[in-house]
């Protein structure tokens, strides 16, 4: 730890025990100083597999939210709300402009032929 021979002048004012302290005091400090180092490691580690783990549960989320839309979304397109919706709001707009009679021939019953 130490460059300076024992017998150095310098040395020579520390007792034994002050000696000894400072070298284990040293020695502590650099275990101390690896494993916070290594807590670091490990908490960075720790941040990357949740943030891995929040996007698979993301993923995952929106997996399935397409599935349950596209179950709940009927197979027969003149089956579906938002299709009917706009069909007779496509209607009314007609017959504001054509006139009150406009659509009055349409079969609104699709299946039955």
């Amino acid at each position: 730890m130490y460059n300076r021979p024992l017998k150095d002048p310098l040395l020579q004012t520390y007792t034994l025990e002050e000696l000894l302290y400072e070298f284990y005091d040293k020695v502590e400090r650099n275990l101390a100083e690896e494993e916070r180092e290594a807590s670091e490691e490990i908490k960075t580690e720790e941040a990357k597999e949740k943030d891995v783990t929040d996007w698979i549960e993301k993923e995952e989320k929106k997996e399935a939210d397409l599935a349950q839309k596209a179950k709940d979304k009927p197979a027969d397109p003149t089956k579906d709300p938002e299709n009917i919706k706009w069909m007779e709001e496509e209607i009314r707009k007609a017959k504001a402009h054509l006139g009150d009679d406009f659509g009055e021939d349409l079969e609104l019953n699709f299946d039955e032929k």
